[in-house]
């Protein structure tokens, strides 16, 4: 074995993921909307707002905790994190934060009850929303603020985030860059009927890339509600609006097509698009945050597309080391590695939830190693895969496996069950999107599992290992049975008329099955 020593644990925290991962952030406010109805799965981070302080560094008391602590909950289930917000607009005055920050003890004070308070609810960081700090010693005062809070939040493992203005922010200092892990860029409110234009949206990205921001840490704001009206989205869509307009009896707002347009810019520009806020949304087709997914999934592999990590881009570890690496695009390989060893990339972002293929390019001069995957520490096992011998430690190749993964973000570990192997990077393929559903209909217009004509139908026992029953409540004589893999390819055509299938022969993996007969067309999915 290469290794000839025993390694101590080091521990590597990163601030921000090692894939770039879009972001996609509504603000949940503690007055409006249900925490029930939240689309989880098209979200990365939840803010909830607003927590108040007071000027001695105090908290005032959180607006409906319940609420809270369910969204904390929900979220959490789902692979979501939350965040509070603190401050907000609260008709203008920032007196409280002018005062705490000035003062030292205060500061201090404050301080320590956020820290209170994150671990109290289980929260994932703090958004502050300081509207606004003054030039001079209050922008002196914030940035002290920030940096006090970016060290208990960090050395917590917890985000530190912050609401900007769109433009001319000079009173938020270069500093502040350093310490937080992304601002959110509030480009609305600018003007009054043209608040929230394509244009001020580039000019609020340029404006503070421009001041060096980094594109990993720009969030775009985008609004759910119209100017001067101040209506929801929904409620303009409601009496009337076009969801794909701008523009409606004298109120400007975003639609569809704009806040698409605005997420392709948060791609090409940034790494995240921000909303305020979540209940100001419509449903089904016309919502504004599903058309924001769309993007998502178009622009970061939601449709089949890999993502690549380079293994020595991890954000934390134990017992490896990084050597040069020969292979095709030189740069690092992880090598060093004994039983026990791992490697954790943070905040991994799956946009569906399916069969993701995962690739390994993985080195080794005698064999006999094994690795895993898990997610979030160990706490979801994903399966383990031998690494064969390859002759060298720079003679690679390339080792796979199917694992099934919920919709999420998640800590991705590479766990060395057995060692002696060398990692140069590993790829991962989410499912092909091709037979999807959307409003209840696959794209090549089949009727899905959610559609009223297949109430009945009931595969079991899912998942299967050997035989697939069909509980259909109909006759399925003269139809017929086709089953596809995620890409849509097929892998079996039994006789329907059985109602039972022997999927044996299938690896493991999400399948569709799909009955036809006459002008019916019904899908199911099933997991080998």
């Amino acid at each position: 074995m290469k290794k000839t020593s025993i390694l101590l644990v080091l521990f590597i925290i990163a601030t921000k993921s090692v894939l770039p991962q879009f972001k996609v952030v509504g603000y949940m406010p503690s007055w409006a909307g249900n925490v029930n109805s939240i689309q989880y799965s098209k979200l990365t981070h939840i803010n909830y707002a607003f927590l108040l302080p007071t000027a001695t560094g105090g908290l005032q008391a959180i607006e409906n905790p319940s609420k809270l602590q369910s969204l904390v909950s929900l979220a959490h289930a789902n692979g979501k994190k939350v965040l509070i917000a603190v401050g907000g607009w609260n008709n203008g005055d920032d007196g409280a934060f002018e005062s705490l920050a000035a003062n030292s003890t205060y500061r201090n004070s404050f301080v320590n009850n956020m820290i209170n308070f994150v671990n109290q609810y289980n929260l994932d960081g703090i958004d502050i929303d300081w509207e606004y700090p003054d030039n001079g010693a209050s922008a002196n005062n914030y940035a002290t603020l920030m940096q006090q809070l970016s060290t208990e939040m960090h050395n917590r493992g917890k985000l530190l985030t912050a609401a900007v203005v769109g433009i001319n922010g000079a009173s938020i200092l270069n500093s502040v860059f350093n310490v937080v892990d992304f601002l959110n860029l509030m480009a609305y409110d600018f003007n009054n009927f043209d608040h929230s234009t394509y244009s001020y949206a580039t000019q609020s990205i340029n404006y503070w890339k421009g001041r060096g921001l980094p594109a990993s840490k720009v969030v775009l704001g985008v609004p759910f509600y119209g100017r001067p009206s101040w209506e929801s989205f929904a409620t303009l869509v409601g009496r009337g609006a076009n969801p794909y307009a701008d523009v409606f009896s004298g109120v400007g707002y975003n639609g569809i097509t704009t806040i698409k347009s605005k997420t392709n810019l948060a791609f090409d520009q940034g790494n995240g698009i921000m909303m305020w806020e979540l209940s100001q949304d419509a449903t089904g087709a016309n919502s504004l945050l599903s058309a924001i997914h769309e993007v998502v999934l178009q622009r970061s592999g939601g449709g089949g597309n890999p993502i690549t990590i380079q293994a020595e881009n991890y954000s934390n570890m134990q017992g490896i080391q990084t050597e040069a690496c020969t292979d095709a695009g030189g740069g690092q390989n992880v090598g060093w590695i004994d039983a026990t060893d791992w490697m954790a990339y943070y905040n991994i972002n799956f946009p569906v939830s399916g069969t993701y293929k995962v690739e390994y390019r993985v080195a080794s001069l005698n064999g006999g190693g094994t690795l895993s995957l898990d997610l979030n520490a160990g706490t979801i096992q994903l399966g383990a895969l031998a690494v064969p011998s390859t002759g060298g430690w720079q003679n690679w190749t390339t080792i796979t496996h199917n694992v099934y993964i919920n919709a999420g973000t998640y800590n991705v570990g590479v766990y060395a069950q057995a060692g002696g192997w060398n990692l140069n990077w590993l790829r991962i393929t989410p499912p092909a999107t091709g037979l999807l559903t959307s409003a209840g209909k696959t794209t090549d217009g089949t009727i899905s599992d959610d559609a009223p004509a297949g109430d009945k139908w009931v595969l079991y026992p899912n998942p299967v290992q050997h035989q697939l029953n069909i509980q259909a409540g109909e006759d399925l004589t003269g139809g017929t049975i086709r089953i596809v893999d995620i890409t849509g390819r097929q892998v079996l055509s039994p006789r329907a008329a059985t109602y039972k299938v022997d999927v044996s022969s299938l690896a493991p993996g999400m399948y569709t099955l799909i009955f036809t007969k006459k002008d019916k067309v019904i899908t199911k999915q099933f997991i080998k």
